[in-house]
Formats: C-alpha cells, sequence, structure tokens
C-alpha cells in the first residue's frame, strides 16, 4: 500500500504501528524494579551529525572509557537475571542501557540499539519488553544494549516537535523528512563510542514497526555507508523517503556489514511497503533476509523476541 493511500486509513494504519496492541503479557517473573536517582546527569553527545565518525567494518574500536552518566537506575528480570540498566539523556533522546557481562572476552565489545514502535510500549510501559527481552541475550554475547526513547517521544518516524502520538494515528504530513531523528541517532551513537570501547564492526541495529521506518526511510541513506549495521526490522521498512541514497551505495566497500533481515506477516496493512523497500535493497546488492508469518497481520507476532533471533543469527560463530 503506498503511503498516500495509507492516510485514508490512518485509524487502522498508522495507530497500528503503535506497540501497544502487540505487547506480549511477560512471564510473571518479569520484574521492573526501580532503583532510584543517581547523582548524575544526562549528558549531551556534544558530537555534529556531520563529523566523519571514522568507522571501518570488522576493524578497530572507539577506545572510550567513562561511560554515560544516568540520571536514575533500576533493575529488570531478564533470562540472564536480574539485570541492572542506567537511564541518561543523549540530547534530546532518553536511553536505557544494559552493560554486557564483564570478563567473557578481552575485546571491545558489539553496540546493539533497539527503536521501539509508536506509542512507545516496549520502551516505557509498564512492562518494557525491549529491556527484559533483548538485555539477557547482550549481557551474555559481550554486547552494550541501549533502547532509545524518539524525541518526541512516542514515534521514531514523526518530527521530533510533534509531540501527540494518538491511537488514531499520525498525519504523513509529519514524517521527519528533515532527518532530525537520524541526526540525533547519530549523536547517541557517537556519545556511546566516547563512553565504551565500541567495536567498529557492525552495529546491531533492531526496529519495530515505526522503528523500522526510521531506520530503513531516514537513517540508512543518510548514515548508513559510516555505520554498517545488522538490521533486524519487525512488521515495517520503507524505501529511503528521499527517493535515493546520500551516499555511493554501488560502492562495495560501503556496503561491506551491513545486512537486512525482515519479519512480517502476510496480511500487514504495510505489506507493499515492507516488500519495496526488500526489492530496493535487494536491488543495491545488499543481503536481504525475510521471514514471512502465514496470516499474521501487523506486528501479530513476536516482534521484539524476534530481534534477539536475527541479532543471536547474525552474530552466531
Amino acid at each position: 500500500m503506498s503511503r498516500i493511500l495509507l492516510a485514508a486509513v490512518l485509524a487502522l494504519g498508522l495507530s497500528a504501528c503503535s506497540d501497544d496492541p502487540d505487547e506480549v503479557t511477560p512471564d510473571s517473573g518479569t520484574s521492573i524494579t526501580d532503583a532510584g536517582t543517581d547523582a548524575g546527569t544526562g549528558v549531551d553527545a556534544g558530537t555534529d551529525a556531520g563529523t566523519d565518525a571514522g568507522t571501518d567494518a570488522g576493524t578497530g574500536s572507539s577506545h572510550g572509557s567513562g561511560k554515560l552518566a544516568c540520571s536514575r537506575t533500576a533493575t529488570v528480570s531478564t533470562d540472564a537475571g536480574t539485570l541492572s540498566y542506567c537511564v541518561a539523556q543523549v540530547g534530546a533522546t532518553e536511553v536505557k542501557i544494559i552493560e554486557p557481562k564483564q570478563g567473557i572476552v578481552a575485546e571491545p565489545m558489539r553496540l546493539a540499539i533497539y527503536l521501539h514502535g509508536d506509542g512507545a510500549g516496549t520502551y516505557n510501559g509498564s512492562n518494557p519488553r525491549s529491556l527484559f527481552t533483548h538485555g539477557g541475550w547482550t549481557y551474555g554475547h559481550n554486547t552494550l544494549y541501549v533502547t532509545a526513547l524518539a524525541p518526541n517521544k512516542c514515534a521514531w518516524w514523526v518530527k521530533p516537535e510533534h509531540t501527540d502520538c494518538p491511537r488514531e494515528g499520525v498525519p504523513l504530513t509529519e514524517r521527519d523528512l528533515e532527518g532530525k531523528n537520524a541526526a540525533e541517532l547519530v549523536a547517541l551513537i557517537e556519545a556511546l563510542r566516547k563512553g565504551w570501547d565500541i567495536q567498529d564492526g557492525p552495529i546491531l541495529f533492531g526496529g519495530s514497526s515505526g522503528g523500522s521506518i526510521q531506520l530503513t526511510a531516514s537513517f540508512l541513506p543518510r548514515y548508513g555507508d559510516r555505520y554498517p549495521g545488522v538490521y533486524a526490522l519487525s512488521c515495517g521498512g520503507e524505501k529511503p523517503w528521499s527517493g535515493s541514497m546520500n551516499w555511493d551505495a554501488s560502492n562495495a566497500a560501503l556496503r561491506a556489514g551491513t545486512k537486512f533481515y525482515f519479519t512480517y506477516g502476510d496480511q500487514d496493512y504495510l505489506l507493499q511497503d515492507i516488500q519495496a523497500a526488500e526489492a530496493y535493497l535487494t536491488g543495491l546488492q545488499f543481503p536481504v533476509n525475510d521471514k514471512v508469518i502465514p496470516g499474521a497481520v501487523h506486528c501479530d507476532f513476536d516482534q521484539v523476541g524476534r530481534v534477539t533471533e536475527v541479532w543471536n543469527e547474525a552474530t552466531a560463530q
């Protein structure tokens, strides 16, 4: 379905990007405990989005140290046990961070970043699934985990100044065509690289619905050459909003390390957009994988858990 036609069905459309309808009730043992306020304060990345990151897939690391200051800390129950997480601020983006288990390997750690769907239920709902679903895996796989709240607090594909994301949907005229959210994501990556020793190899990106759309339609076209990544995209994805890449995707060296995993239902109202994105990326000779769930509508599967499955598959030795 084209984005123009989607505007006519917002009640069934963009509102369905919300995390709320597709939440999977966690096991009774899952809990989030606030540990109070840390004396630290949020840190602005201080990094301009136009600054060259200087990353090459598979070589070197950032040699960062000092971490980010936490505005507060808390704990979350995961498959790896009860883990602590830090809430921090980078520019306009709030994040929750789980560090990997210390001493797993001597080498620098990977970086994993997850972008929620509209409504941010998997980030800040009563049971923020991104923390306890992804955090247990990253903790045991030498990976710094970051789940990031959209600058407008509700939708990654929407302009940061548009702060109202009702269930009936946001008009398509409010898409972040200027790439402000993509620039915020760059600032976040750079702040994390300054705070921890992060591998220069592919970042593990994850997205659900609107988060997947942001990654494929805005972030990738602008910054995909600077930040190679494994993209675990659940129930969402679009071709670049600008109509093309801002970098030379015909250069195999710039594509190196980047691959895409799409997962969606064959009854998803975003089906045509997702498949158009797959075809576009395949045409640019990116590795593209997909898993189609028969009979499933929008996010009608464990779209958060699927991100972990992809990361595990993509990093298996």
